[in-house]
């Protein structure tokens, strides 16, 4: 009896490693020796033999579906919609002042109503300054980039 609970105990580790590898079987990704173990494997199991045909006749029908295309026109109407272009406006529009808001309270509590020592100040604002240059620095840059981009108008 001791036996039989050893072989059935393996025959689960081996049915457990034997399933990772059936969607590499039937995609045909797995390796010569791969393959044969999980041949090997099927000879004497039939749940991992049912497993395989259902992974096939899956696969059997997902390959006969198509898939929905759009054409050109339509995917650059979807992009340069009128109402979704002024949406996204507005909404970066919104975030750009929520944060400026934001940063011009933190800034005067920071400097007027702290107890922060007039050094700490000092370093701070140095940091600061300098993140705020390097954003403003690649802003610009590609606000120039964008104006003289000669593929601006090649639809792909």
């Amino acid at each position: 009896m001791n036996n039989e609970l050893f072989d059935e105990k393996q025959d689960s580790t081996d049915c457990h490693s034997i399933k990772l590898l059936l969607c590499g079987y039937v995609d045909d990704e797995l390796t010569q020796q791969q393959r044969q173990q999980v041949n090997l494997h099927m000879q004497n199991c039939e749940a991992c033999s049912q497993n395989i045909e259902q992974l096939n006749a899956i696969k059997l029908s997902i390959k006969g579906q198509q898939t929905p295309s759009l054409e050109a026109e339509q995917i650059d109407a979807l992009l340069h919609d009128l109402t979704s272009t002024w949406a996204q406006t507005i909404a970066w529009a919104a975030i750009i002042i929520g944060i400026c808001v934001a940063m011009v309270f933190g800034v005067i509590g920071f400097y007027i109503e702290s107890d922060v020592s007039t050094t700490e100040k000092i370093f701070s604002s140095l940091i600061w300054g300098g993140l705020l240059g390097l954003f403003l620095s690649v802003a610009r840059q590609q606000i120039i980039a964008r104006k003289s981009d000669k593929y601006k108008g090649v639809k792909l």
